[in-house]
């Protein structure tokens, strides 16, 4: 299973840090301009947030203020600085996008890493790229290589979870919507990108990741018991519908 990572968020007093990746508390500070030449440096444990949704509308992000010249969270962890420009992290330049679970076949971490690295840059374009990686992923879980629609309609008929359907469906649709405009616009939504990543980690971690641990654990069974697991499936009645 892999780690619990919190990508980082405007304001959060705490998530993974993009220069040391631990999980780790974040002291903010704001830069806002003194009107009189000069600047003022404000220490807070996090940036006030917004009460009233309606003022500063087009200057907020998750809450807070964004009208300051910069704001700097520094990792607890690492002591170094992430920098951010109306509420987007403009440095370091590391993707926020989570990890890839390491059980992912190579072919599809490799589209899954191009696409964290372009994630904060152009989220449409990562987003395009996770669908890709989808396309891929599919034919090593089970289906026989389609479009993609198809491939997922095979493995419904193998007993696919619903909630897995429901995961891959989102990450074909939303993606389809990135390269081919429509009802969705991912064309700076960071945040449905970051959940996209999310989504196929955890399709990973139904398809590959829960399979094979409970594989692992099913080869200690001795051989025969194995063989008498066999003995009573074999008489297994299927039930009438």
């Amino acid at each position: 299973m892999q780690q619990h990572y919190v990508s980082p968020v405007y304001g959060e007093g705490k998530f993974n840090c993009p220069t040391c990746f631990a999980f780790a508390q974040q002291d903010w500070y704001e830069i806002n301009d003194a009107e009189n030449g000069f600047y003022n440096l404000i220490i807070k444990n996090d940036l006030t947030r917004i009460v009233d949704s309606e003022i500063l509308s087009s200057f907020q992000k998750n809450g807070y203020a964004t009208n300051n010249v910069t704001a700097i969270s520094i990792c607890f962890q690492c002591d170094h600085p992430s920098i951010w420009v109306k509420g987007r992290l403009v440095y370091p330049m590391a993707s926020v996008a989570p990890l890839p679970n390491p059980d992912m076949p190579e072919d599809v971490m490799k589209l899954y890493n191009e696409a964290r690295e372009i994630s904060s840059l152009s989220p449409r374009a990562s987003t395009a790229l996770l669908r890709l990686a989808v396309e891929l992923l599919l034919p090593q879980v089970g289906a026989k290589k389609a479009k993609i629609d198809n491939m997922i309609s095979q493995l419904v008929g193998m007993g696919l979870p619903k909630e897995v359907e429901k995961a891959l469906d989102s990450l074909r649709v939303i993606g389809n919507e990135a390269v081919h405009p429509g009802t969705i616009d991912t064309g700076d939504n960071s945040d449905i990108a970051i959940a996209l990543f999310k989504v196929l980690n955890i399709v990973v971690d139904r398809l590959i990741t829960q399979k094979k641990e409970i594989d692992e654990l099913y080869s200690l069974i001795p051989e025969e018991k194995i063989k008498g697991i066999n003995n009573r499936n074999s008489k297994a009645i299927t039930p009438q519908p």
